[in-house]
């Protein structure tokens, strides 16, 4: 009877596809390092383009009838991840889809255009030995995943605030988790 639950066992492994003895972090469970848990992904090849990092709060001294209202969610884009061959850079875009329309305003020398807006998306390039970043592009998203204004900030290199979009997606842009 022992026999014949072992080779059940052994069947029910091997149609699952995993090896009884995987560790967690390559079967995509949580690993720990250096105190602090990270996911560690065994292979991103069958993940959606943008991944769910954050939500955050976008009403800000409004009153909305929901609390959801104000909810936004902050995504990356893991196939847009690159890094310099020594490590010192990586890029990585990174999109936010805000809860409360934004405003963005449009300016050149003879004509000022409003543009409402829900969705963005940030280019941000982080210097990952000093731990910093500067935007590199950010675009304006209308329907249909259009881009209907961008602009390409002042680079100049900033710390990340705590708790910050950029703080979450550095060590992933630098280090992939």
């Amino acid at each position: 009877m022992r026999k014949l639950a072992a080779l059940f066992c052994i069947f029910t492994l091997a149609a699952c596809g995993q090896p009884a003895n995987a560790p967690a972090d390559q079967a995509g469970g949580a690993a720990e390092s250096g105190g602090s848990e990270s996911v560690m992904l065994g292979s991103t090849s069958n993940l959606p383009d943008w991944l769910l990092v954050a939500r955050q709060r976008d009403c800000r001294g409004e009153t909305p009838t929901e609390d959801r209202e104000c909810l936004g969610e902050v995504h990356f884009n893991q196939r847009t991840i690159t890094r310099a061959a020594d490590g010192s850079t990586a890029d990585i875009w990174v999109q936010v889809r805000h809860g409360q329309q934004q405003v963005y305003q449009i300016e050149d020398a003879t004509t000022e255009t409003t543009v409402r807006y829900r969705t963005q998306r940030l280019h941000y390039r982080f210097d990952c030995t000093e731990q910093k970043f500067f935007v590199v592009e950010r675009q304006i998203m209308g329907a249909g995943e259009t881009v209907v204004a961008r602009d390409e900030p002042t680079q100049i290199y900033r710390a990340p605030v705590a708790g910050s979009i950029t703080a979450i997606v550095l060590p992933i842009a630098c280090r992939g988790g």
